[in-house]
């Protein structure tokens, strides 16, 4: 029998409402009859300091949920400030992954095997106007924008730019690719900037501004890679005038390298034999260093994930063999790799993982329907991460999930609030991590795939 930490009844706790003081609304029409509403908002100083800080200064609204329906091949989208349906929008395709735009604004449709990325507009965004920022709304919709590129897999973003990587296929003679946007190229269907590779890869790109870091593979005389798909270099590539050039070749291997993540200050990539650290350095030039594989990491397992967050000075990797998952805090000014003893449940096996709002938490979603928050603890400088607390999110027999479904989870990006699917259920949980309580359902009518959390993301004090 499964235990709950806690659950408030559902009335207890509300969403966000959507505050408008001394508003005046003026309606647009725009592609596909949609319409749009400006909230006009009291005026609230706009500061310049090189970050953008996106809803701090802007409405108060708890956000859209956009949902996948993969038995109808359609999505639906939530708002959140009362849970309601705004609309049902049929798509092309099923996505293979769902991910939100750099800006929020977007979701992402990732449709591998077709070779697109497709984008639903969420129609929830704000822009700058003299002292102020003004609150747009609008039906969501499916846009006529997509990337086209050979297997789209990675997709990563930071401060409000995107990277996809393109793998390539080496059986259609395709090659890797990257394509970096952000919700302006979207909005104004720019053309995104691009490298382009001689080879397929399954690789990974890391967007800093003007500066790129992506995987490089040689040739397979050269490669260090026992996988010769996977890439075992990185590359520092610079923007100049729309084209990316590469300007340095970092000078560390990184056999079979696979997974990347950064914050403020540093890129990490997982490689077989331990992680790779980047650093930039006061010339502008990165400085790399390989942190060893711990002893504690399970024989024949390597460090293959990697989560990082803007407002956290670790990361977190996994690692995972003969069916046991393992979790590790990686401190690259420590240059330490520590096991987390996450004390997940038997079988348990992660399907969702992420940093929480402002890296306050790390959250790992289970296949048991258990919601696992591990936390980090000061002790003197040093920062270690341990089992905080965990959430049972169904009442749901587990063995009874639909075939080829999972449980999935999307975070906000204004607050402490986690939104899971469950389509065992056919709902949405709505999860408040400061409590760690379900504070509220979503009633759906079919299982549901995937969500993407889109709307104003609060900034980070950097």
């Amino acid at each position: 029998m499964k235990h709950v930490a806690s659950k408030i009844p559902l009335p207890a706790l509300k969403p966000l409402t959507l505050f408008i003081a001394l508003s005046t609304s003026l309606t647009l029409i725009g592609c596909g009859d949609a319409t749009t509403t400006i909230v006009e908002k009291e005026p609230i100083p706009v500061e310049d300091d090189g970050h953008n800080h996106g809803g701090e200064h802007g409405a108060e609204t708890a956000g859209r949920l956009f949902v996948v329906n993969p038995a109808a091949v359609e999505s639906q989208v939530f708002d959140l400030d009362d849970n309601d349906l705004i609309t049902t929008i049929p798509l092309d395709a099923l996505p293979s992954a769902v991910y939100a735009s750099g800006g929020y604004r977007f979701a992402a449709l990732i449709e591998r095997n077709a070779d697109t990325v497709g984008f639903v507009d969420g129609g929830l965004w704000q822009e700058p106007h003299d002292d102020h920022f003004d609150l747009y709304t609008s039906t969501p919709q499916l846009i006529n924008y997509s990337l086209n590129g050979s297997r789209p897999t990675h997709y990563d973003t930071f401060e409000g730019s995107v990277a996809v990587f393109f793998d390539g296929n080496a059986g259609a003679g395709s090659n890797a690719s990257i394509q970096v946007f952000d919700d302006q190229v979207i909005e104004e269907a720019d053309a995104p900037a691009m490298v382009s590779f001689g080879l397929p890869m399954h690789g990974v790109a890391k967007p800093r501004g003007e500066q790129l870091l992506a995987t490089l593979r040689r040739d397979d005389a050269e490669s260090t890679s026992s996988n010769k798909i996977l890439p075992d270099q990185v590359g520092v590539y610079h923007l100049h005038d729309g084209d990316y050039e590469l300007e340095q070749t970092l000078d560390v291997a990184c056999p079979d390298l696979h997974g990347a993540a950064q914050n403020e200050t540093h890129v990490v990539f997982g490689c077989s034999d331990g992680v790779l650290v980047a650093a930039e350095g006061s010339d502008g030039l990165y400085a790399a260093q390989k942190l060893l594989n711990p002893a504690t990491i399970l024989d024949s397992a390597r460090i293959g994930s990697l989560w990082g967050h803007e407002a956290s000075g670790q990361f977190i990797g996994s690692a995972s063999a003969d069916g046991v998952s393992q979790f590790f805090a990686i401190d690259p000014e420590e240059g330490e790799i520590a096991l987390i003893d996450w004390q997940p449940m038997p079988n348990a096996k992660p399907v969702a993982r992420d940093f929480a709002f402002e890296a306050e938490q790390f959250v790992i979603l289970d296949d048991q329907g258990y919601l696992t928050l591990i936390e980090p603890h000061q002790d003197g400088l040093h920062t270690h991460w341990e089992y905080g607390a965990r959430l049972d999110i169904t009442d749901a027999d587990v063995s009874q999930m639909p075939s080829g479904m999972k449980f999935s989870m999307t975070l906000a990006q204004n607050g402490h609030t986690v939104y899971i699917a469950d389509p065992i259920a056919q709902h949405i949980v709505v999860v408040d991590l400061e409590v760690l309580a379900i504070t509220d359902e979503i009633e759906l009518d079919y299982a549901p795939a995937m969500v993407t959390w889109l709307g104003i993301a609060e900034g980070h004090d950097h």
